[in-house]
């Protein structure tokens, strides 16, 4: 495939256009999942591909193909130049040069994950499965229980200068677990993810995973009315997954933002700090350079409830007379760049869950939230079903179910009081317990 890339290089340079780039990427992916000790789907795959874009006269062509033959790779190259003859001119595309500023970064790629042998990650599913059913006989059904990784090696080069290449790589497993007990069922579900699989802990997550569907059952409603509330972290990542999309500037320029965060305003509680940061190698999403080639960097978008930057890419930047943050992602070679957050967190506080459990007199902790996607896309007003625990007088009372909180996605960040210490990534967004003051829950 080397050959190939040369040869890519090579077609591209003879074509009339003012720029171009080539992104060139492959990768391997594992999956299997078990039931009752045997393995129960496998799933290996390698797939390679490249894109190109060409910019002439100020149109920007695309195009892509799988990397199977130079025929088809010259075809897809000259599509992308036919592209940019009938695409409409915009005086703002343009590629990177070479970045000074870039470096390599270094944990993307574990070595161990590379020489993992199939043998082992089977064996971490199988040990998760088994010790699920080893903690409690009402743990009675495994409805899922797994491992996957993916490693991947990209190469951005293009007509200016940029010559860039990256191989990063992540594992996960998790287990959802079904509880019964007295005719009644409860499921839970966890998963680790790291760079390294040897490092994920195969005891505990079968272990929190049947804990949390054991203390589900017997679960009751509580009284109407607002009351304080902990999202823990897991369930604080979903409110905050639905928050990062009004930090992208390509979302403000079209409108589709929501709810709206203006730079510069204090609309969120003193106690947040949010950053999104392409190189931590805690996410999932980390990256040495962005789809467009720029360095990947820490941007603080809030800080201590201040409004304190967008996320760019260098298209959306110049729209905003704004220099690019690394936020150009690629989710594959089959489309074109576009903006959105990295690795996307609250940054952790002092408190630990039970410290700030002791806090509460009459209130409740929330370890599951339904229908995040039903928030209203313009205002930020939700009305979502939730599960979770009673609090009375500082100490854990009952579950609770069959439930519903409502209110504002910007206000409920501005209603945090405490952050707390529980910080963990759960894909590329990483979120920490957080108490909200006031939350308006509708039971019995």
């Amino acid at each position: 495939m080397n050959d190939y890339f040369e040869k890519a290089k090579h077609f591209l340079s003879k074509q009339s256009v003012d720029a171009w780039e080539l992104f060139w990427t492959t990768s391997e992916s594992f999956k299997v999942e078990v039931r009752q000790s045997h393995v129960d789907s496998f799933k290996r795959s390698r797939l390679g591909g490249m894109s190109v874009r060409v910019i002439n006269e100020g149109s920007l062509g695309f195009s892509f193909c799988s990397l199977s033959d130079m025929a088809n790779i010259e075809k897809t190259i000259i599509n992308a130049v036919e592209m940019a003859g009938v695409m409409p001119a915009d005086e703002l595309p343009s590629f990177s040069t070479n970045d000074d500023n870039y470096a390599k970064k270094t944990g993307l790629l574990n070595q161990k994950l590379v020489d993992a042998e199939e043998k082992d990650k089977i064996e971490i599913a199988r040990i998760i499965e088994n010790e699920a059913y080893k903690y409690d006989s009402r743990i009675t059904v495994a409805r899922s229980c797994g491992y996957s990784d993916s490693i991947t090696s990209v190469t951005l080069t293009n007509s200016l200068g940029l010559d860039v290449n990256d191989e990063f790589g992540v594992c996960s497993a998790w287990v959802e677990l079904m509880a019964e007990a007295s005719g009644e069922q409860e499921t839970a579900y966890w998963f680790e993810q790291n760079r390294d699989p040897f490092k994920l802990d195969p005891p505990f997550i079968a272990h929190k995973a049947a804990k949390r569907a054991i203390h589900s059952l017997g679960g009751k409603t509580m009284e109407s009315g607002n009351v304080p509330a902990i999202f823990e972290n897991i369930t604080a990542s979903g409110l905050l997954s639905v928050l990062s999309n009004s930090f992208v500037a390509e979302n403000h320029f079209k409108r589709t933002a929501s709810p709206i965060v203006t730079e510069g305003a204090e609309l969120f509680s003193k106690k947040l700090k949010i950053t999104d940061d392409g190189g931590d190698t805690r996410g999932e999403y980390a990256r040495s350079f962005d789809g467009e080639g720029s360095s990947t960097q820490r941007t603080v978008v809030v800080d201590h409830g201040v409004v304190n930057s967008w996320l760019y890419d260098r298209y959306y930047g110049a729209k905003f007379n704004h220099p690019s943050t690394g936020n150009s992602l690629r989710s594959g070679f089959e489309l074109p760049p576009n903006t959105g957050t990295t690795n996307f967190y609250v940054e952790p506080g002092h408190l630990s869950l039970d410290e700030m459990i002791a806090q509460i007199t009459n209130g409740i902790l929330i370890t599951e939230v339904m229908g995040l996607h039903t928030a209203n896309p313009v205002s930020g007003d939700f009305s979502l079903g939730i599960s979770g625990f009673k609090i009375t007088n500082g100490n854990i009372d009952h579950p609770v179910k069959g439930i519903a909180i409502a209110g504002n996605l910007i206000d409920l960040f501005k209603g945090v009081s405490d952050v707390g210490n529980d910080f963990g990534f759960f894909g590329n967004i990483g979120a920490c317990s957080l108490l909200c003051e006031n939350i308006c829950l509708s039971g019995s």
